[in-house]
């Protein structure tokens, strides 16, 4: 803000920039750099916890990502935990007068300028804790429970999406169980009846044919399974797969895989960290790093590479590779001198890995280290 005072003498300056300008413009710049303050928080907070919210979930991602590819080469996996982020917004205020005279003989003119300003700036704080001990170690090493599986499918989830990822055998029908580790080396067996369970469960599912429910004296989980006249090919098709009674509508669930019975359906189910390592197995690997020996190259009986998108878990996630960082990548990592990333229009395999975060603070979520946290302030 500049003002222009015409004046005689120095003396009737004086007295007008005393009386009249100073005061009230001085006031009246403080009022104004007060007002602007008065909304600072509220802005900052709208400003700022968009951006950390965002920057949170993309780690996360590619945490997981990593992680996943680490496992496929049969490197360590390692969680850390966002524990808080806090930032500290400072405001810094100025303002000034400045008088300049001319030459007021020659008809000049006295200037005084009134200066003022207002910035802001924001130092956050991360502070990250490594996911281990016991606790989270039994989390992720304990096996998901059945109860957890049909809430998972009652709430939304495609029966398809979380069996294949979640359970390893049903009644002898097995879903690669030898995936549940480092890769092996020769392909896993009879997995087509599996997948074709799967197939028949996605067909009646959304029909409810297929309840869950816990025995009011027992407390025992059991599952109905009703008879249906359009749907009767189908689910005369699960009894037989799963060598169940076709005369019966409920049956116990249980976990003991090694009996099976006419009117029990026994799961296995994988722990969170099976999972992790059943979905590694179906990423893209450059020719020159299977040359090299650095992954595990799982084969037929033939001979021939097995190909893993054949699996439940492989046709709904895949990991790709490029030489390049890719343009249109959902998530993407660098890793090896290669980058593996999710295709953004991949969307089968953008939902399964959204099943595999909500797994993760499902079965991991309560698990909080004890030890030492890191703490990083972001420039």
């Amino acid at each position: 803000m500049t003002i222009l005072i015409q004046s005689r003498t120095l003396a009737d300056i004086r007295a007008k920039i005393q009386i009249s300008c100073p005061k009230p413009l001085f006031l009246l710049g403080v009022a104004a750099l007060i007002h602007g303050c008065h909304s600072f928080g509220p802005d900052g907070l709208r400003g700022t916890q968009p951006l950390y919210n965002a920057a949170i979930v993309d780690s996360q991602n590619e945490q997981f990502i990593q992680n996943i590819v680490r496992l496929h080469y049969r490197d360590p996996a390692f969680f850390l935990d966002v524990t808080s982020v806090t930032a500290s917004l400072k405001m810094d205020l100025s303002a000034g007068l400045d008088q300049s005279a001319f030459d007021l003989n020659s008809g000049g003119a006295d200037i005084l300028q009134f200066s003022g300003g207002a910035a802001y700036s924001t130092s956050p704080t991360i502070t990250y804790a490594p996911l281990q001990g016991d606790a989270f170690v039994k989390s992720v090493l304990r096996p998901i429970s059945i109860e957890d599986i049909f809430a998972l499918t009652a709430s939304g989830w495609s029966s398809r999406r979380v069996l294949s990822l979640c359970v390893e055998r049903m009644n002898g029908l097995e879903n690669a169980p030898s995936a549940s580790g480092p890769t092996p080396k020769s392909a896993p067996k009879r997995i087509d009846p599996f997948n074709q369970l799967l197939q028949l469960f996605e067909q009646v599912m959304g029909e409810n044919l297929i309840i869950p429910r816990i025995d009011p004296v027992s407390k025992e989980m059991q599952l109905e399974i009703k008879s249906s006249l359009e749907h009767h090919k189908a689910i005369w098709e699960i009894k037989q797969l799963l060598g169940l009674d076709q005369e019966l509508t409920n049956y116990h669930v249980n976990s003991d895989f090694m009996e099976y019975k006419a009117d029990t359906i026994s799961i296995r189910t994988r722990s969170l960290m099976g999972i992790f390592s059943y979905l590694s197995q179906n990423v893209d690997t450059p020719k020159d790093h299977k040359e090299a020996g650095l992954v595990t190259v799982t084969r037929n009986q033939n001979g021939t590479e097995f190909d893993w998108s054949k699996t439940a878990g492989g046709s709904l996630f895949h990991i790709r590779q490029s030489k390049w960082q890719p343009d249109q990548a959902f998530v993407a990592i660098p890793y090896r001198g290669q980058w593996f990333y999710l295709a953004d229009n991949d969307l089968e395999s953008k939902s399964t890995f959204m099943l595999l975060s909500q797994l993760f603070r499902l079965q991991a979520g309560a698990a909080r280290s004890a030890g030492p946290t890191l703490t990083l302030p972001v420039r």
